[in-house]
């Protein structure tokens, strides 16, 4: 080995343990921002989700060894994500306020950005949490069932079904949204698919 690959290796760094870390390291960058948009969207508040996923790619770096590299990396990282967010989630950690309404906006086009980026993130806040996961990996990220299926070891059915209940849930959240935007006036919350048991489906497509 030459000096100069040494010296980049830094001391007592082994081949192995470098290009463990250069792949690590390759991967952060690449998807460091899909992994923020999937904790968003799983609920993570804006304040949080850099810590969650710092602590989220901490796991990844310990898992890359088990990763089979033929296996497309999205689903992969996404399932860590669901993981982290739904512990999120259950510890209550939340250390940041959402967004102000009056807070001052720089331009209209961001103005209308981020009110559309907020009404999709109540429509989501209107599902349970396995709904969310199937939605959003589905519909939002563009992931296929049966990689869902896979990641999330659940029957490929039983993605389907989530799917199209969150679908209906979501859509009836968003009526819901622009019936108060209308009115002024919060519609009560109603009971429907969005909180049916999953059921065998086929694809909702």
């Amino acid at each position: 080995m030459t000096e100069t690959a040494q010296a980049r290796q830094g001391p007592g760094v082994g081949v192995e343990a470098w290009s463990h870390w250069a792949e690590f390291r390759a991967l952060f960058e690449a998807e460091f921002d899909f992994v923020c948009r999937s904790l968003r969207r799983l609920g993570v508040r804006d304040a949080d989700v850099h810590d969650v996923a710092q602590e989220l790619f901490v796991t990844v770096n310990a898992a890359l060894p088990t990763y089979e590299r033929s296996r497309p990396v999205r689903p992969w990282l996404f399932a860590f994500a669901t993981r982290f967010a739904a512990n999120y989630r259950r510890l209550g950690w939340h250390k940041g306020d959402v967004l102000s309404e009056d807070a001052p906006l720089p331009s209209p086009r961001l103005a209308e950005k981020l009110t559309a980026r907020v009404l999709v993130a109540r429509g989501l806040d209107a599902l349970d949490f396995d709904k969310r996961v199937a939605l959003v990996m589905h519909d939002l990220e563009g992931i296929p069932a049966p990689e869902i299926a896979r990641e999330l070891d659940v029957p490929l059915n039983t993605v389907y079904s989530r799917v199209r209940l969150a679908r209906v849930g979501f859509k009836k959240r968003l009526r819901e949204l622009e019936a108060e935007e209308r009115t002024g006036e919060p519609k009560p919350a109603e009971s429907g698919p969005e909180g049916s048991a999953d059921t065998d489906e086929e694809d909702p497509r």
